[in-house]
């Protein structure tokens, strides 16, 4: 949205697009509440566009394959080189939309009610309002932002509606808990997709005693792992990235992070393919990792 507004374009002239659909209830919530419209595209699509802009992803993040892109905005940290014309990648920043507002604010363009709503729930989302990665920018943006808001709408969008599915997700998690050398830790099993994998972890930073949350769950053919800490230990990124870099795609900043494996890889040779047998290797892996036993 901002990026449109940037370049003056309409729905019409520049729309938005996906190549998977929304599932995060927050996300679906957003579009619903400030209309917002996203197009799930095929990637063979993408050939009818004149330019292709990727705002927060990277394009190495997707399973589609692109040799160039035209523009590429993000805040996360670069996993592989980027081939792009144009790139302003800035992993010190918390937010992408802090970006977005500052582009705006050069140029001295309005900022609607609408757009404000959208990209302050962006810094809160990223940053967990704040708490988690921020800088001085965000912080910056953040305050300008919250003037124009709509928080009405903003508190309709970060509490949305639970599905009997997603209760029933959470529960398999707390039942499934352990906590080690300060570390939370569960496996969700098999889950339809992979957004409520971080949204748990982020809740499991809430336990007591605990500094780190690892939280996981088979996404298809795939086990996703999300990785949470409090802020002042070590790099989540950098343990994520020794812990399971050798088995797929691990990486992150410093106070979170994600890996992303094929199930059957990290798996291979376990007497029975369980979700205790993943929740068991995770925990030897991830313990392993910050330099403690999980028998120590």
């Amino acid at each position: 949205m901002a990026l449109k507004t940037l370049l003056g374009r309409s729905r019409v002239s520049a729309p938005i697009c996906t190549f998977g659909s929304i599932t995060r209830p927050e996300n679906v919530a957003m579009c619903k509440i400030l209309d917002i419209e996203v197009q799930e595209i095929s990637a063979h699509a993408v050939d009818q566009f004149d330019r292709v802009a990727m705002v927060d992803v990277q394009p190495s993040f997707l399973e589609e394959r692109f040799e160039e892109v035209d523009l590429v905005i993000d805040h996360h940290p670069v996993e592989r080189p980027i081939q792009a014309r144009i790139k302003d990648v800035r992993p010190s920043y918390g937010a992408t939309s802090t970006i977005l507002v500052e582009y705006l604010r050069a140029l001295e363009i309005k900022i609607t009610q609408r757009l404000a709503t959208a990209l302050l729930y962006g810094i809160k989302a990223d940053t967990l309002g704040l708490e988690r990665g921020g800088s001085k920018a965000d912080l910056e943006a953040f305050a300008f932002l919250y003037m124009l808001a709509n928080h009405n709408a903003l508190r309709r969008i970060e509490r949305p509606e639970l599905s009997e599915v997603a209760l029933d997700v959470l529960a398999n998690g707390l039942a499934r808990r352990q906590i080690l050398k300060g570390v939370f830790f569960s496996h969700l099993g098999n889950v339809p997709t992979a957004d409520q994998i971080p949204q748990f972890a982020d809740f499991g930073l809430q336990a007591e005693g605990v500094e780190w949350s690892v939280v996981s769950g088979a996404v298809g053919s795939d086990l996703h792992i999300s990785v949470r800490n409090v802020g002042y230990v070590k790099s989540a990124g950098d343990v994520t990235r020794a812990a399971f870099g050798d088995l797929g795609s691990a990486g992150g900043h410093r106070t979170m992070a994600k890996a992303v494996l094929p199930l059957r890889e990290f798996l291979k040779g376990a007497e029975s393919p369980s979700g205790r047998a993943s929740q068991e290797r995770i925990v030897q892996r991830f313990l392993r990792a910050l330099g403690q036993n999980a028998k120590g």
